[in-house]
């Protein structure tokens, strides 16, 4: 029996079939379309570039790219296939006037297919009076093979003549971290499953910090691809993802003036620029030297600069490496080597690859990336780009200045026993996280009986119980995603944006009841209980310390700014301090739970246990 279903193998094969015939027409005639995708500089709030995408007839079961290039692959015909492709991108784009880079995809196949691959490519841009440099050669599929030699061998014929490349989808196949040490990238692209759901995955979270720490070392820029809501879209941007691209900022369209009109409707609260302190306010614009200078020029060229220690060698606004004083001379102080050296060209003796730091990375990135190697110089100097083009050079001495001058500012708000961040540090973050419309909990932590323990320890030892609490809370928290504060006293805020929140706080007070009983005499931690004047002078028993915890989930109505949120925890506080011995309760909504109560009824229970009685 003959396998007819419409998703079939044999069904498919039968229709690549005969669809040959069909793409032969297709191809004769140039019957494809090209659609542009929109590629967002976030911090500029502006379209970089377009990403090219082929369609076939829209009266076709070739209009699907899917079936389109399978025809063509089974058929024999995907180099002439791609190439039509990239004629027709060409041609479509320049007709179009926009500005901007043109992003087009190429199957590395096709590169190992054609011999003169690039000649081919570099005629059709000249064909189509489309500059090579602003051209961006995607690699795409799964078959980033092994012949890696003859790949980078085109690829510097193309890079020669000023065409960027980038790779697609890293993170979907095997080979994706090889194929970017191989082939040094301009561009990489994050795979769409990296993408969908970040800002509720921390491993994604992860996974994408790791690649960006990655593209600054290696002086390559990271797009996201396929950001189809704006919380993936904040989190992207806070992460300082370098490009977005996705339906949320506009789909693939014939005309690519519509996608800047579809940005500009976009919430500008979702893709902004940072406020944060950037390597651009460190950058010193020293004039840079050519790959055609001779090394002797470049020594005299120090000699009468004494003030400068580094020169960017740089080709057309695009940095190629430095050089360094330091290394120059004690380079040509060695016997006979002015007379070799002299005359050749700077490229000859630059250091590259060499540190390059966009512009707007944070200092606190740019600190982790000149620090990476060990211990860098305080006057070593590093290359600062902006938009992959020379601004100027940055001394490592400036970027940890400024930081230390950030630690000193946020040092005078910080409780000076556990140097955490207080009130005024908490609030920002909080009025920060809703201005750009990102979900969290804002937990409140109160040691219950502490004023006893003071009056009977001292307060030298409720000290010691105020800074076991703080080590609990920055060991359980993610130093990445979550905010801990200290208040004043034993009070102490948490603004937590991991996805485990109730699970990190639950063990925070389990720890701390495993512990509490250390900080008393072995007779109070027998007898469970001590004796010490109330707050009314009266002696009187009271428990050993325990904690209470009062949580507050931002989507709450009326949790719309710091101050609003700090009068609805108001009442959850009152309801955690009314119950005995550890207390946890959320506010989510309307709704109130004692969440300590929930943990320890049967799993069987439908829903949490409801503080209905508690709340008059």
């Amino acid at each position: 029996m003959s396998d007819s279903r419409p998703d079939s193998p044999t069904l498919r094969l039968r229709r690549l079939d005969a669809a040959t015939h069909e793409l032969m027409d297709v191809l004769r005639e140039g019957r494809v379309s090209t659609l542009f995708q929109p590629i967002v500089d976030p911090r500029a709030r502006a379209v970089c570039g377009f990403e090219a995408l082929t369609r076939g007839p829209s009266d076709s079961w070739l209009h699907s790219p899917q079936n389109l290039f399978a025809a063509a692959r089974r058929g024999g015909l995907k180099l002439e296939l791609d190439f039509l492709c990239v004629r027709n991108a060409f041609r479509r784009f320049v007709a179009s006037r926009v500005s901007g880079l043109l992003f087009i995809n190429v199957s590395p196949d096709t590169i190992y297919e054609e011999p003169d691959f690039a000649r081919r490519f570099l005629a059709c841009a000249r064909e189509a009076d489309m500059p090579a440099d602003r051209c961006v050669m995607e690699l795409t599929e799964e078959s980033l093979l092994e012949d890696y030699a003859r790949l980078r061998s085109t690829l510097q014929s193309l890079r020669e003549a000023g065409i960027a490349i980038a790779i697609d989808d890293l993170g979907a196949g095997s080979s994706g971290l090889r194929t970017w040490s191989e082939l040094k990238p301009d561009y990489v692209k994050i795979d769409r499953y990296f993408v969908s759901g970040i800002d509720a995955d921390r491993t994604k979270m992860e996974f994408v910090r790791s690649i960006l720490d990655m593209g600054r070392a290696m002086g390559c820029r990271v797009i996201a691809e396929g950001v189809e809501t704006e919380k993936e879209c904040r989190e992207l941007v806070d992460l300082g993802v370098d490009r977005l691209q996705g339906h949320l900022l506009g789909r693939p369209g014939a005309a690519p003036m519509l996608a800047l009109q579809q940005l500009e409707s976009l919430d500008r609260s979702i893709v902004t620029h940072t406020t944060a302190l950037s390597a651009e306010h460190i950058a010193c614009y020293v004039p840079p030297v050519t790959p055609r200078m001779r090394v002797g020029k470049l020594a005299e060229l120090f000699r009468d600069n004494p003030e400068h220690l580094t020169f960017a060698v740089v080709q057309e606004g695009r940095p190629l490496g430095v050089v360094r004083r330091e290394q120059l001379f004690d380079l040509l102080a060695k016997p006979l080597h002015p007379e070799i050296y002299n005359k050749k060209s700077v490229v000859a003796i630059m250091e590259s690859p060499t540190l390059l730091v966009d512009s707007q990375l944070r200092l606190e990135q740019v600190s982790r990336l000149v620090t990476q190697k060990g211990r860098p110089r305080l006057s070593e100097e590093f290359v600062i780009t902006k938009d992959g083009r020379y601004l100027g050079l940055g001394q490592t001495i400036d970027v940890l200045r400024l930081i230390t001058e950030q630690q000193l500012q946020s040092a005078k708000h910080s409780n000076p026993l556990t140097l955490l961040p207080g009130n005024a540090a908490v609030r920002d973050r909080v009025d920060r996280l809703i201005e750009n419309r990102k979900r969290f909990v804002i937990a409140y932590f109160d040691l219950d009986s502490f004023k006893p323990y003071n009056d009977a320890y001292g307060y030298a030892n409720g000290d010691q119980v105020i800074l076991h609490l703080a080590g609990l809370l920055k060991s359980n928290f993610s130093a990445r995603l979550d905010f801990v504060g200290h208040v004043g006293g034993d009070d102490f805020l948490v603004v937590v944006r991991s996805a485990d929140w109730r699970q990190r706080i639950m063990r925070i007070l389990e720890q701390f009841s495993a512990t509490a009983a250390r900080f008393y005499s072995p007779e109070h931690a027998a007898a469970g209980r001590i004796v010490a004047p109330g707050r009314d002078g009266e002696r009187r028993e009271f428990a050993m310390l325990t904690l209470s915890v009062a949580a507050l989930d931002s989507e709450t109505p009326g949790a719309a700014s710091a101050d609003a949120i700090a009068n609805l925890l108001t009442h959850v506080k009152k309801l955690a301090k009314q119950k005995q011995g550890n207390s946890f309760v959320l506010r989510s909504g309307e709704r109130v739970l004692d969440l300590l109560a929930c943990e320890t009824t049967s799993q069987a229970a439908p829903e949490p246990f409801f503080l209905e009685q508690m709340l008059g």
